[in-house]
């Protein structure tokens, strides 16, 4: 049976490292493919540019997808919910099944799907996927014992800019110190959050943070501002460290 190396790209550090060093060990890649969310991190989409030319230098395949369902924050917009950490939704409707549809409409149920997932050996507990008939997943930074930190080092080696962790602006899974820090770089996005969850029909219980909603936690941060003018950085802060 026919079988075609695909990876599923997110556009982080971790499967980029790891598509470095599959180039680097020459295990052949016959296709690169990301499933934008249409709300990913601005750096994200800053770095696929640069990302997308060192795959035609390398002659590799660049493939971008979208859902039929319009961005995520649409999709959740239009339904008054927000994606929650206890469920997994976004990622599943939003970049697996999109994938796996683009998969089986361009190669067919006869080709046996090798994808390659960027998950480092510091996250093993992400591994979880387990094969499906026509779909064999393998976890090359696990296998190597390769976790962030080396993934940045390898990225060095390559680029000369360091890509954000991959995810929504809005993502749910984000601690309190990656959101206090998109407040502070992007409050425009930070101020959509806001809209956002407090669009949902389950507000203010329902937030993305889990214990406060965005708002609360954006005063909260003005307050200790006020308190502490060195930007925290002689104390580890309750608010953004939790």
């Amino acid at each position: 049976m026919e079988e075609r190396n695909i990876i599923s790209y997110g556009g982080g550090q971790n499967s980029t490292a790891m598509i470095i060093l599959m180039i680097e060990k020459k295990v052949k890649i016959d296709e690169i493919i990301f499933s934008d969310t249409g709300n990913e991190m601005p750096k994200t989409y800053e770095f696929l540019k640069v990302f997308e030319q060192f795959c035609k230098k390398n002659k590799i395949n660049f493939t971008t997808v979208k859902s039929h369902l319009g961005s995520v924050r649409e999709y959740y917009f239009e339904n008054n919910i927000i994606p929650y950490r206890m469920f997994r939704s976004c990622s599943d409707k939003f970049k697996v099944r999109v994938i796996n549809k683009y998969l089986k409409e361009k190669y067919g149920k006869d080709v046996i799907i090798n994808m390659f997932i960027g998950i480092g050996s510091d996250e093993k507990h992400r591994a979880k996927i387990v094969d499906k008939k026509n779909i064999k997943y393998f976890y090359p930074l696990i296998e190597y014992d390769i976790d962030r930190e080396k993934c940045i080092e390898i990225i060095k080696k390559e680029f000369k800019i360091i890509p954000v962790k991959s995810g929504c602006y809005f993502c749910p899974f984000q601690p309190k110190s990656e959101w206090s820090k998109l407040l502070k770089e992007s409050p425009e996005l930070y101020d959509l959050s806001i809209e956002f969850e407090k669009n949902g029909r389950a507000y203010p219980e329902g937030s993305f943070i889990g214990n406060m909603t965005l708002e609360d936690f954006k005063k909260a941060l003005k307050e200790q501002t006020k308190l502490f003018p060195e930007d925290c950085k002689l104390i580890k802060c309750v608010w953004c460290h939790t």
